[in-house]
């Protein structure tokens, strides 16, 4: 199956690495921080919480461990 870019990389590595969600995570949290509105950081917080199951299930597969699939609510 090829990309868009015709590489046949549908996800660039850096994507699966536990590192790159756990960022995003904080990124999240940082920015939920920053927020006013109650639901909007409540939705935020959401966010980064469902990074961090990304995160544990990018290290989960890196170490051949896997993991139950997760219902998205």
């Amino acid at each position: 199956m090829l990309d868009r870019h015709g590489t046949g990389e549908v996800m660039p590595a850096r994507f699966g690495t536990p590192a790159y969600w756990q960022e995003r995570a904080e990124e999240a949290r940082a920015i939920a921080e920053d927020m006013h509105d109650a639901e909007a950081r409540r939705a935020m917080l959401l966010v980064a919480e469902n990074y961090e199951k990304i995160a544990k299930r990018a290290e989960a597969k890196g170490s051949g461990h896997t993991l139950p699939p997760h219902k998205i609510p």
